[in-house]
């Protein structure tokens, strides 16, 4: 009888089913050939190393131990043998992106487009002391020098406090023949306490952003990317996180006009909250800028040693 449990439990735990076996994750789950663990409230799936755990009817997973969000929120039946279920948008665009740490058809990096997001006669948010465009622009500018040492051709989408269009910014990326797209803002909130980090890869083709609103019919050129796009900002959210010590808002989907005409992978970082009095006074600290400026390299970093060993 021992040696049946332990059969079954080994079964459940590889997502497989056998005669009296039960699998608390769904046929097409099992299909990514993953390890499932699961209980009523959480389900952690494994695969090369990388875990994500879902919760039901939740859209935030926890993925390597930082938020991502799902494009609709994990399902599970009820019932203690309940089966955890996911659409196949979240594991085609999800799911299965980070676990494979999937960034084809993405490059090698070699030139990166910074976009100090507003400027000129947009100021973006206010805080008490600053204007959002302005700390975009001296974050953008730590980002760039950071970047530059570590031997990255990066440019600027503005070099002063100047009108630059949505789409001037996002197609900039395709006249450059840049390889990462990156835009740096800062987050603001009706209610002055919102705080923490969170960067925004493109919506996937056919879902839902994170903060809802319709679906286009049709897909844009950088859909080509929603793998690389996702892998570049949990590389990136992840080191945020650790660099500000959070608080981890995830990473989330959203289809930002300079993501949309982006002509390559790319990623909007929200870097904090000026509108939180006491947050705008970190942000705006030049210590605290080049630490999120470091954070930022590093994911850049971690991001193209994925797509070196894509060629090999």
């Amino acid at each position: 009888m021992k040696q049946t449990i332990l059969l079954c439990g080994a079964a459940a735990a590889v997502g497989l089913t056998f005669a009296g076996c039960h699998s608390p994750v769904s046929r097409e789950i099992r299909a990514l050939g993953v390890q499932s663990e699961a209980s009523e409230r959480s389900c952690t799936l494994r695969k090369n190393g990388n875990f994500i755990t879902i919760y039901p009817g939740s859209l935030r997973a926890n993925f390597n131990g930082g938020w991502v969000h799902l494009v609709e929120p994990a399902q599970r039946t009820e019932g203690k043998s309940g089966v955890y279920s996911l659409s196949e948008a979240n594991l085609k665009k999800v799911v299965a992106p980070l676990l494979n740490r999937e960034v084809a058809p993405a490059k090698p990096v070699k030139m990166i487009l910074i976009d100090p997001g507003h400027g000129g006669s947009e100021t973006g948010a206010t805080g008490a002391k600053h204007q959002e465009k302005t700390l975009n622009f001296a974050l953008a500018q730590k980002i760039r020098d950071e970047l530059v040492k570590r031997g990255f051709t990066v440019k600027m989408t503005r070099d002063t406090d100047k009108d630059v269009s949505l789409d001037a910014r996002g197609n900039l990326s395709g006249t450059l023949k840049a390889d990462l797209f990156i835009s740096v803002h800062h987050n603001a909130a009706a209610n002055r306490t919102g705080t923490g980090v969170e960067t925004f890869a493109m919506t996937p083709d056919g879902c839902h952003s994170t903060g809802g609103g319709a679906v286009p019919k049709q897909a844009t050129l950088s859909n080509r990317y929603d793998g690389a796009n996702l892998n570049l900002a949990q590389e990136i959210q992840s080191r945020l996180v650790k660099a500000t010590g959070g608080p981890d808002r995830g990473v989330k989907f959203a289809r930002f006009r300079v993501l949309v005409k982006a002509h390559c992978p790319a990623v909007l970082v929200e870097a904090g909250f000026i509108t939180t009095p006491k947050e705008e006074l970190a942000i705006a600290d030049p210590a605290r800028q080049r630490k999120v400026a470091a954070a930022v390299a590093d994911g850049v970093e971690a991001f193209n040693r994925r797509t070196a060993a894509m060629k090999k």
